[in-house]
């Protein structure tokens, strides 16, 4: 599971509080009673650490519900891709906002005050203090679903790097905009007007995206004759329909390179698959730990995660997967019985995919 690491327990405390420990001394108690507490009296306070567990744990709701509400909607187009490991909403909001309210060891909470005390221009407002609050947050989402992004999909991963690659080596530059990554053509401010938003990229003509040698300036060219919106691409939503394109085609490309050998992308998973084949032979069927029929049915399952990844439709949960193949299996016996080994053969196949991937 994605989040096993960062939620160590939840214990209910009343019908409408629940603790959580996130992390290394990260709680919040999430509620729904209405506070006498003011975001900017908080933010100021932790800069002389001076506040109460009450109202840390009332700044850490106003993160969570701006952190939920922002992994739910933004990206709700990659929720089976972000939830392919179990992990539910509530746990993927609190492991993307935890930085924020880690402590160093005097007890200070110095990621947030940094940033607070740091903000341009000043925070002299409860208006301005959410906005701050919200921006923060939006950016800690943004780079934990890149994370998630990266650890479940290797294939946009690989192409994460490539557009990278190429920002750089064409000296475009990446910005955070009201929480999301944007590359711009330039480093100066943004003018004012609409941005382009993931539906957007995903309706480009696949014209668009032959030019391998420069992806990027070609949706700038599209952004800018085309349409009415700033010349600005989202960053994760273009990764994406670059992964939709190339598998459309059958292969994978390096973008940023000249000259490399295209991957063709059903031979790269096929062999991945066999990879986890043998290892489910060798490791489980030859050593009497899982019986034949067993194991066509990991197969199968196995089979069907390599066809989704490739094609970017992991459906939520990775336990529904073994489950439709042996129906006579329930959630109690797949986490006792077959969870770690499917999650062990799942990383293999991830990890195989991905090794091929940097050849």
């Amino acid at each position: 599971m994605v989040s096993s690491n960062h939620i160590l327990k939840s214990i209910p405390i009343s019908e409408n509080c629940k603790f959580f420990f996130v992390k290394k001394n990260f709680f919040v108690v999430l509620n729904h009673m209405k506070s006498k507490y003011s975001v900017l009296d908080i933010l100021s306070s932790l800069v002389e650490n001076k506040t109460n567990r009450m109202e840390v744990n009332y700044l850490i709701e106003q993160a969570y519900s701006f952190s939920s509400a922002y992994l739910k909607y933004r990206y709700k187009n990659l929720s089976r891709t972000l939830l392919v490991e179990d992990a539910t909403l509530r746990e993927l909001t609190l492991d993307s906002i935890a930085p924020l309210f880690e402590r160093n060891e005097d007890g200070s909470f110095v990621r947030i005050v940094k940033a607070f005390t740091e903000w341009i221009p000043k925070i002299e407002t409860e208006e301005h203090a959410l906005f701050f609050l919200n921006r923060i947050v939006g950016r800690c989402c943004e780079k934990y679903t890149s994370e998630l992004l990266r650890q479940s999909d290797p294939f946009f991963s690989k192409i994460l790097d490539s557009i990278n690659y190429l920002i750089k080596k064409k000296n475009y530059h990446k910005k955070v905009i009201l929480g999301t990554v944007f590359i711009l053509e330039t480093n100066e401010l943004i003018k004012l007007g609409k941005l382009p938003d993931s539906e957007f990229i995903t309706s480009l003509p696949m014209k668009v995206f032959y030019n391998k040698k420069d992806i990027i300036s070609s949706v700038f060219e599209c952004v800018k004759k085309e349409s009415s919106y700033i010349a600005a691409i989202p960053l994760n939503s273009l990764v994406m329909k670059i992964k939709k394109v190339r598998t459309g085609e059958g292969n994978f490309s390096d973008i940023e390179y000249d000259g490399k050998k295209e991957l063709e992308i059903n031979s790269l998973v096929n062999s991945a698959l066999n990879v986890c084949y043998e290892k489910l032979k060798f490791g489980y069927i030859e050593k009497g730990k899982l019986s034949e029929t067993e194991a066509v049915g990991i197969k199968r399952a196995l089979s069907n995660v390599g066809r989704d990844m490739r094609d970017g439709g992991i459906i939520p949960g990775l336990h529904n997967y073994l489950m439709q193949e042996l129906d006579y299996v329930d959630i109690d016996e797949y986490k006792v019985k077959y969870q770690n080994i499917f999650e062990y053969l799942y990383k293999i196949l991830k990890n195989e995919i991905a090794a091929h991937l940097v050849d």
